[in-house]
């Protein structure tokens, strides 16, 4: 679950700027690692990209990792969550979700022989650390890949909140659009929910009715995805790669693999070597985020589009370099220089070729 208001994006802006701690953390005995999830673990998006995760480190480690779901993002309920598995043995507690951070800040203080780790959470302590994705990057290619199949020059894209890591994916998108294939829009319509698949579905068929011919979901669920299936169009999934549920029209998905950071973290924590990060961000180069395999568009625009992932990877492109320009036509970034990590946390608002508000 990513961040739920811009009061608490700014605070992330705060913690992600904080110097990372510094203390190592040694674990008393082996590594017993425990899941707490948001949603369920077969949601097809948030928790089941945490519980591929999950299922990764126990078949790394050769042990039963327990789980639970469906916990509500309330501090005394997770705080009761995490003390159950504690007393049970547990020593690393994963979970990931922004509702949580007060509660793990507050386990960890008086828990500080063992680790907390939270997958979107903005707080941090020396055996507490909170990570997040650089989504903007597979939004980026997902968004040429976009450019390159539409025909109306008219892409939807389905939002949750309009909060500052959510706008750096719609604002990635339309620029990865915008690079590939210029005049290309993109329609964004917020839905104020991070899962609702009636509403999600119905938004989707009203922007291809409106003349959509590719549909981007940055939501928990796929449904926006199945009507545009059903409608022959193309489509862009999230969290998971989304393909079984538009197998003919799907171009990518940008997908979270969190075991990328969670298997070395928790190698190093055995070797009591760890030391928290604090709340950075990892990206393609990191494996943390990347997009599935691009089909659907001719093998020379997958070319193109590899050949700026890779740039991505060596330090050599990033999607923020300007000059990059809002819906009114203010210029956010000038020619020349590049939107820090920093600076995205308190993102507020659309780049220029995209359409609609931030309702």
């Amino acid at each position: 679950m990513k961040l739920k208001n811009v009061a608490a994006c700014a605070l992330v802006a705060l913690c992600a700027a904080a110097p990372a701690a510094q203390a190592q953390v040694k674990l008393d005995g082996k590594p017993k690692i425990a899941f707490l999830f948001l949603g369920t673990a077969t949601d097809g998006g948030w928790s089941q990209s945490q519980n591929a995760a999950r299922l990764a480190l126990a078949k790394a480690y050769g042990q039963k990792i327990p789980y639970v779901d469906n916990v509500p993002e309330q501090t005394a309920k997770v705080e009761q969550e995490i003390d159950l598995f504690l007393n049970h043995g547990a020593n690393i507690i994963i979970a990931g979700s922004y509702g949580y951070s007060d509660a793990f800040a507050a386990e960890a203080k008086a828990h500080p022989n063992d680790v907390f780790v939270n997958m979107a959470g903005i707080s941090s302590t020396p055996n507490l650390e909170s990570f997040y994705g650089k989504t903007f990057e597979g939004w980026y290619l997902a968004g040429m890949a976009a450019g390159y199949a539409t025909k109306s020059k008219s892409l939807g894209m389905i939002e949750g909140f309009p909060i500052p890591d959510v706008l750096w994916d719609v604002n990635a998108f339309a620029l990865g659009a915008q690079a590939a294939n210029p005049g290309t829009v993109v329609h964004v319509a917020f839905v104020n929910s991070w899962s609702d698949p009636v509403k999600e579905a119905q938004i989707s068929a009203a922007m291809i009715q409106q003349g959509a011919d590719v549909i981007a979901t940055d939501m928990d669920s796929p449904a926006a995805l199945v009507v545009a299936e059903k409608a022959g169009k193309y489509s862009v999934g999230y969290q998971v790669d989304m393909a079984k549920s538009a197998p003919n029209g799907i171009l990518t998905s940008v997908e979270f693999h969190w075991e990328k950071r969670l298997i070395p973290m928790v190698a190093e924590i055995e070797k009591g070597s760890w030391k928290s990060g604090g709340t950075p961000l990892y990206g393609i180069k990191e494996g943390v985020v990347d997009d599935a395999t691009f089909q659907h568009i001719p093998a020379d625009d997958i070319a193109k589009i590899l050949a700026v992932r890779q740039e991505m990877i060596d330090g050599k492109f990033s999607p923020w370099t300007g000059p990059i320009a809002d819906q009114s036509g203010k210029v956010q970034e000038p020619a020349g220089q590049t939107i820090s990590e920093d600076d995205l946390w308190n993102m507020n608002y659309l780049v220029a070729n995209v359409k609609g508000s931030m309702k």
